[in-house]
């Protein structure tokens, strides 16, 4: 193996203290946008448990407003809906 001697040995120190640069930075960059991508993570996840958490809630509620004895109790005050009596139900037979 041969010695460099003069601007030869100077060339590559200086090329590969830029490479070793070039390679810290790389470094630097790329943990920053981990850090920037798992705390949009965090914030994504975050906003995925609230909103499980409302259509829970929503779920709920709609549960509860279609409820059958609500529904009759609706039908029967606000429209005036009842029950037929035995005469007037008809039976139709194809």
């Amino acid at each position: 193996m041969q010695v460099l001697k003069g601007s030869g040995w100077v060339f590559t120190c200086l090329a590969l203290g830029l490479a070793l640069v070039a390679s810290a930075l790389s470094v630097i960059e790329t943990s920053h946008r981990c850090r920037q991508m798992y705390a949009h993570l965090q914030a994504l996840q975050t906003a995925q448990w609230d909103m499980q958490e409302q259509r829970g809630r929503l779920l709920l509620e709609q549960s509860t407003w279609a409820a059958h004895h609500r529904v009759e109790q609706l039908a029967r005050r606000q429209l005036g809906m009842r029950l037929p009596g035995a005469a007037e139900l008809q039976v139709v037979r194809p």
